[in-house]
């Protein structure tokens, strides 16, 4: 048997010995490994930055996502209430637009319409937000009862009159504000609407006597994140005002409305001409219906503006007289008639087709328009036309005469007419307009008119001349005297008395002596004394009275000596066309109505003392002249229980101008003025419960001008100069 020996234990051979050196090198990599872990377990710097640096990171992210959640919002808020704030500004600014197309001036306005959100570095915000333009559909406004004075009175005639009108509407797309508002302008008022609530409401429908309703018109329906700029043009301009009252019914005006019941009330509280409110509520609209205090005279103003849009000429509603009815043609002379087409705003329509027919009569005169020589013309930028009627040049005694004039729409339909009332009457083409419209009988002298028919009829007799010596007396007692043609001019150096309960006058008169005079008195009843003239070449006193009317149309009354000219009416006297001198130094010319109205239009007074025009009820000197040339005199026109009607008036003083109204003064296109400066040379317009109003009016004076209104001063495009600077005192001065 074998044993093992020691060598069989250690076996030194190389392959063994490689193997145990290899297993020696892995046990002393493992205890490096092993001591450098160690190493890593104990030394903890690095791992602290980098944790602060996430802990940082993670703050930043947190204070961003708060700030965006809370503080942007409430950036974003701001910056859209300062958007609102600069739209109210702008609509403010459209407003203005409105009350330009009101006085028939075209504009553009802006809105910007969407709000743009700043850019905000590390934060969100939305892109620029969008607002909404548009006009909502149409709705009716009403007025009734409304009764107008003067020619105007054939359409307002107390009967409902409707209008259609729009509203504008902006509402901005906010996405912070938590009420959204809408802007909304109606015409007569204006306001921020939220819900439930209303800020910033003015109203322009009633201003104490005064009514003004702007109706919208427009097509506009547009969501925009810019401005947007649109056109505000006049399509119906209300530049003027018609006079309206009513017939013991009170005058009620109705519009369609979104603001609430409790705002115009509140708007209206404090406007004592408002009796009562009524508010309807609607669907799309509500209706406001206002009823004005009865018994009062009002000023009616009517407007349709137009937004983004050209519009088109307002259609024709009806035609009035300006001039020319009533007269008194003798053959072969020429009579001028001017018409004004209105729309139903009372406002003028050019372009309209106007047409004239010819006369009832075999012995009808022939009527043309002035601008084309035809029967049809259309008219003028003022809405007015003129035709003229040229009589025949035979004529069998007195004849009555009428001729209409028709205004067409745009489709050649008639709307409306007026009739012109003509006399033609025997005498020369260069014989003055006289006597009464109706025919005056003529038996060949003076006579009482007993019956007062016009006729030499019946217990009708002669009237003789009682006068003594170079006096000339025509005295009808308590009936009433008749001078018809045939008697001829009463020529004399002595006085001339025409007397009677009424004097007729056909004749003209003259007086020649240094102190001769001239009267005409008809008592307590009127004076008809159309196209006469009355003549003092030297004398005295010129004096025309009567406890009824006065009719003095186209008469002419000069005084070229040492008296003064009076002509006093209790009721309407009308001096239409006709002229009033004095020539002499220091005399002065009274007219005066004592309980009516005075007619004076196209008349020319021409005094060399004080010239007084005073009418209770009112004073139309519309077109008419007045001259004083004494600076230390004055022109003086007064109406105590009215207005009075200075449209296209020139008045032209030396000395001061005085202009004294109840109600409304109105002097559109007037010249008024006041060339020296001495001391009582001021020009002053006083209206005390009503307005001054008139485009394009010319008012100066050497030393001072002022005019003062209890309601409004509206004088626009006008210029009115005084030695420094006028004084306007109104509670609202536009000019």
């Amino acid at each position: 048997m074998t044993r093992n020996t020691p060598s069989n234990r250690h076996d030194h051979s190389p392959h063994r010995h490689d193997q145990s050196s290899r297993r020696n090198n892995v046990r002393g990599f493992v205890a490096n490994v092993v001591r450098g872990c160690s190493h890593f377990r104990t030394d903890d710097r690095a791992a602290s930055a980098v944790l602060g640096t996430m802990f940082a990171f993670a703050l930043v992210v947190s204070v961003v996502a708060m700030v965006q959640v809370s503080a942007v919002p409430a950036w974003n808020q701001q910056t859209e209430f300062q958007h609102l704030t600069a739209v109210e500004s702008d609509f403010a600014a459209f407003d203005e637009s409105v009350s330009k197309a009101v006085d028939n001036r075209q504009t553009r306005a802006t809105i910007d319409a969407g709000v743009d959100y700043p850019t905000r570095a590390l934060f969100l915000s939305p892109a620029a937000g969008s607002g909404n333009l548009r006009t909502t559909a149409p709705a009716t406004a009403r007025i009734d009862g409304a009764v107008a004075t003067g020619a105007a009175s054939t359409y307002w005639d107390g009967s409902e009159h409707a209008f259609d009108t729009q509203q504008f509407v902006y509402r901005p797309d906010y996405r912070y504000l938590q009420s959204e508002p809408s802007l909304v302008h109606e015409g007569t008022t204006q306001y921020t609407a939220y819900a439930g609530s209303e800020v910033g409401a003015t109203q322009s429908l009633i201003d104490g006597t005064k009514i003004s309703l702007v109706f919208l018109e427009g097509n506009i329906d547009t969501s925009a994140g810019d401005a947007q700029t649109f056109s505000v043009v006049p399509l119906s301009a209300g530049t003027d005002y018609i006079t309206v009252s009513d017939t013991g019914t009170p005058i009620t005006i109705s519009v369609p409305t979104r603001l609430s019941e409790s705002t115009w009330r509140s708007m209206l509280a404090t406007e004592p001409n408002v009796q009562s409110i009524t508010y309807t509520n609607g669907t799309d609209y509500n209706t406001l219906t206002v009823e004005l205090v009865p018994g009062k005279t009002y000023d009616l103003q009517l407007s349709r503006v137009g937004i983004d849009t050209a519009g088109a000429l307002q259609e024709p509603a009806y035609i009035v007289d300006v001039e020319g009815d009533d007269a008194v043609v003798p053959p072969g002379a020429t009579h001028r008639v001017v018409v004004e087409v209105r729309d139903a705003q009372n406002n003028p329509v050019p372009n309209a087709t106007v047409k004239a027919s010819t006369g009832l009569t075999a012995e009808s005169g022939r009527v043309a328009a002035r601008d084309t020589g035809t029967t049809s013309t259309v008219t003028d930028t003022d809405g007015r036309a003129t035709f003229v009627y040229t009589a025949t040049s035979s004529i069998d005694g007195v004849v009555s005469d009428q001729f209409d004039v028709i205004v067409e729409n745009s489709s050649g339909a008639e709307v409306d007419r007026v009739t012109f009332d003509v006399q033609l009457q025997q005498g020369g083409i260069t014989d003055p307009l006289r006597g009464l419209v109706a025919a005056v009988g003529d038996p060949g002298f003076a006579y009482a008119d007993v019956d007062e028919n016009g006729e030499f009829n019946g217990a009708d007799y002669r009237v003789n001349d009682t006068g003594s010596g170079s006096d000339v007396v025509y005295d009808a007692g308590t009936d009433r005297l008749v001078v018809p043609p045939s008697v001829g001019t009463i020529a004399t150096d002595g006085d001339v008395t025409l007397e009677g309960e009424g004097v007729s006058l056909h004749v003209d008169v003259v007086t020649t002596g240094s102190n001769s005079e001239i009267t005409v008195d008809a008592h307590s009843k009127s004076v008809e004394a159309v196209g006469v003239g009355l003549l003092s070449v030297k004398g005295k006193d010129v004096e025309v009275t009567a406890g009824d009317e006065i009719d003095l149309s186209g008469a002419s009354i000069n005084q070229g000596g040492k008296g003064d000219i009076t002509v006093t009416a209790t009721n309407d006297l009308d001096l239409d066309n006709a002229g009033i001198s004095s020539i002499e130094s220091n005399r002065d010319i009274t007219v005066e109505s004592t309980a009516g109205v005075i007619s004076a239009r196209s008349a020319d007074f021409s005094g060399n003392g004080d010239v007084s025009v005073i009418g209770e009820n009112g004073v139309d000197l519309s077109g008419a002249a007045v001259s004083g040339v004494k600076d230390n005199r004055g022109i003086y026109i007064d109406s105590a229980s009215a207005g009075i009607n200075l449209n296209g008036v020139v008045i032209l003083g030396d000395g001061g101008t005085e202009i004294d109204a109840e109600a409304n003064i109105y002097v559109v296109g007037a010249n008024i003025a006041s060339s020296k400066g001495s001391a009582n040379s001021d020009v002053t317009l006083t209206s005390h419960t009503g307005m001054v109003s008139g485009r394009e009016a010319a008012i100066s004076a050497k030393r001072d001008v002022v005019i003062t209104a209890a309601t409004r001063i509206s004088l626009p495009n006008s210029s009115i100069e005084d030695k420094d600077s006028p004084e306007l005192n109104a509670p609202v001065v536009e000019v």
